[in-house]
């Protein structure tokens, strides 16, 4: 496998750009313009579905309404598919953090707590759907391990 392409990503007026280091341009083939509008699509499209996931936790957090861990679990999925789109391409987003703590407005800590009951967590259906994001953030990874733990099937030995 080759070495990924570490792709950067800056905000401008029509949307974002993508960069790649010099050294690594020639990795992107004959036409990387190309290469980097698709990439700058697919970061910016997963950008747009986190704001707007975002946007609904906010409704619900003026509403003084708990908010669903499924939801939580969604952007938390927005984040694995948008590496994984990229993956696809032999990209790599260079500081993923550093790239969504500017473009979402969200803390660095809290982001992590997302991508890890996600990460940890394999499938938003093992979400009780009256589970609350409140019982999960204190300890996201150890709720997400014991719902998957609980939806493993026995193997017959």
């Amino acid at each position: 496998m080759n070495d990924p392409i570490f792709v950067t990503f800056e905000p401008g007026e029509d949307g974002f750009r993508a960069s790649v280091p010099m050294g690594q341009l020639d990795a992107l083939g004959k036409h990387p313009e190309l290469a980097l509008k698709e990439a700058s699509n697919i970061y910016q499209d997963s950008v747009i579905r986190m704001r707007l996931l975002l946007a609904e936790m906010d409704v619900l957090k003026t509403k003084r309404s708990p908010i669903p861990a499924r939801k939580v679990w969604e952007l938390g999925d927005a984040v694995v598919t948008l590496t994984g789109d990229l993956g696809q391409k032999s990209m790599e987003l260079d500081s993923l953090y550093d790239h969504l703590v500017r473009d979402l407005g969200m803390n660095e800590k809290r982001l992590g707590t997302v991508i890890t009951f996600r990460r940890h967590l394999p499938k938003q259906e093992f979400i009780p759907e009256a589970l609350g994001w409140s019982q999960c953030e204190k300890s996201a990874r150890k709720v997400a391990e014991s719902l998957t733990q609980a939806h493993q099937v026995p193997s017959i030995v």
